[in-house]
């Protein structure tokens, strides 16, 4: 992964039906920065790991905790959770407003951006900008779409890196999209992750995210 002085700073995937995301990506580069700050494995508290019956039970994300794999986590103050994917943990930095996913093994990276009031189509037309982190750390997008239902996901590339973003969409125009990076050989790893999350994605009483095999 680059330097952390080459992940800070804003970037784009800009406007989403006149509500622009460039705040969510913004956020994103912050928590970037904040991460590779810090050693990967670190945490000042863990939460035990969810048991299969109570992934039901979301529990709002707390900075400074490292939630394991199997507990399901929902954004204060919103009605999406999300249950944290086999062999991942998820840590919000202090005054981050998102978690990040952090795999128990390796330098991949997770990030996360929910939206509201999109349409498919303007998802459509976000996943197929580049997205730019700024100073020297950018992804442009590679192959067509997959799209279902439920959700879209997108392939991209970047300098001696790879990623992969799924689009979750809810009721209601909502949506979230989740953007894994890393290593390029790790991209079959991203489909996998991303198939968790998006069975496992709640907007409120909406239930969980469907067709989600990528």
């Amino acid at each position: 992964m680059p330097s952390r002085s080459r992940v800070s700073g804003g970037g784009a995937w800009l406007t989403a039906v006149g509500r622009p995301v460039v705040r969510q990506i913004a956020v994103g580069c912050l928590l970037l920065d904040m991460f590779f700050a810090l050693p990967i494995h670190a945490s000042m508290e863990s939460v035990a790991v969810a048991d299969t019956q109570n992934e039901d039970r979301p529990l709002d994300v707390v900075s400074g905790i490292t939630y394991r794999a199997g507990t399901r986590l929902r954004i204060p103050g919103t009605g999406w959770s999300f249950v944290v994917p086999e062999g991942w943990q998820s840590n919000r930095p202090d005054d981050a407003e998102m978690p990040f996913l952090i795999p128990e093994e390796g330098k991949d990276l997770g990030m996360m951006f929910p939206l509201a009031e999109v349409t498919r189509e303007t998802l459509r037309e976000q996943l197929r900008e580049p997205l730019s982190l700024l100073h020297g750390l950018s992804f442009i997008p590679s192959g067509s779409q997959v799209e279902t239902e439920a959700w879209i996901a997108q392939s991209f590339e970047g300098e001696e890196m790879a990623g992969r973003a799924l689009a979750v969409m809810g009721a209601g125009n909502a949506a979230v999209i989740y953007f894994l990076m890393g290593p390029p050989q790790q991209m079959a790893v991203f489909h996998s992750v991303l198939e968790q999350l998006g069975q496992s994605t709640r907007f409120g009483e909406s239930g969980p995210g469907r067709d989600a095999g990528l």
